[in-house]
């Protein structure tokens, strides 16, 4: 497959996954695809040598690093794709890789298990990026259990 396919692909994959448009903002010209030496499919997303996302081979969908987190967060309007946490369980976070139900202030309600899942601070600093495991809607209505499992974070967390 050319470069100009395997971005294509991607950026397909990013439009189904984020919204209509998305694939193209988020994948400028410029990005590298890496292809699986095994299956020749697009694995690795790279732009200006930092990895934004991996292609999951198990559902063909986009898991963002929090580098690809940073650029989504410029194209899709608040509150989508978002859960905003308090600063008292940063510590929990960092060590248990994990967002409580509990922690959450505020929560994309149209969010569905397994989407991509931006972690903010209460002032709407990106912390994190990782998988929802419960909707939105669940979440709002729960007081227990996990909402997101944690796939990248800031190293500079307290």
């Amino acid at each position: 497959m050319s470069k100009e396919e395997l971005l294509n692909i991607v950026r397909m994959v990013a439009d189904y996954q984020f919204g209509y448009g998305v694939g193209f903002k988020l994948f400028p010209e410029d990005t590298v695809i890496e292809v699986s030496k095994r299956t020749g499919r697009p694995r690795y997303i790279i732009l200006d040598g930092k990895l934004l996302a991996t292609l999951r081979s198990n559902d063909g969908m986009l898991a963002l690093t929090l580098e690809g987190g940073e650029r989504l967060e410029k194209i899709i309007e608040w509150p989508r794709f978002r859960v905003v946490i308090r600063e008292k369980h940063l510590p929990e976070l960092s060590r248990m890789k994990i967002v409580r139900v509990g922690w959450i202030v505020k929560v994309d309600e149209l969010l569905s298990p397994n989407e991509e899942v931006l972690v903010y601070t209460m002032d709407r600093k990106l912390i994190a990026v990782g998988k929802a495991q419960i909707s939105g809607q669940t979440i709002t209505s729960s007081t227990k259990g996990t909402a997101v499992k944690v796939r990248d974070l800031r190293k500079d967390i307290k």
